[in-house]
């Protein structure tokens, strides 16, 4: 999406007529799509992980992996604790007018910009806990932890790949998110005007 150039088409369409502008309610929709996608994923998450790592514990005779199992259902029992609370209240507007959308759309955006933080730090706690968990069982022979942690295998180069990567577009993202956000609250602003919302 091209911000600025869809904002401005938005606020030459509620100029006009006043009615909620066709892509600001496609772009609402497209959100609410989307979320209710992620609902899916993260539910697909849940079971993948959480139920594949409770197999593995009851199945290994290692003790060992049911620290991965309940460390799993904590990072996942979080991690949904903080996306439904993040959610709750922007699945939907609640009126059909272009101040009501574009109040949704804020909220959205802020709420996007909050959890982006959580997210960083969940993969980071899940990548310190991974990366803990897979040294102590690591074939020895590494003269130190360092020596272990920095490209001793591809596993662990991935890892540092997959790491970067997920920074970068947390970045990318996030930035992407503020620009939107300022353009957001600017044709807010517009809308309410000195006498109050149109509707």
């Amino acid at each position: 999406m091209n911000t600025d150039v869809e904002l401005d088409v938005w606020r030459e369409q509620w100029q006009a007529d006043g009615a909620v502008p066709l892509n600001l309610r496609r772009n609402v929709e497209r959100q609410s799509r989307l979320m209710r996608i992620g609902l899916i994923c993260d539910t697909l998450v849940t079971i993948v992980m959480g139920g594949g790592t409770t197999v593995l514990a009851l199945r290994s005779p290692e003790s060992d992996f049911v620290l991965v199992a309940v460390a799993t259902w904590l990072f996942l029992a979080v991690a949904w604790a903080v996306v439904l609370t993040a959610n709750r209240g922007l699945w939907a507007p609640s009126a059909i007018d272009t101040a009501t959308f574009v109040e949704l759309s804020v909220r959205r955006c802020r709420s996007v910009l909050t959890t982006i933080w959580f997210a960083a730090g969940l993969f980071l706690c899940e990548v310190v806990f991974g990366l803990g968990w897979a040294y102590n069982h690591a074939i020895k022979g590494h003269a130190t932890w360092w020596s272990w942690l920095f490209f001793s295998s591809l596993r662990i180069d991935i890892v540092w790949v997959c790491t970067l990567a997920f920074f970068v577009a947390i970045v990318w993202y996030r930035r992407k998110k503020r620009a939107e956000l300022a353009c957001l609250l600017e044709l807010r602003r517009e809308i309410a005007g000195p006498i109050g919302p149109r509707r």
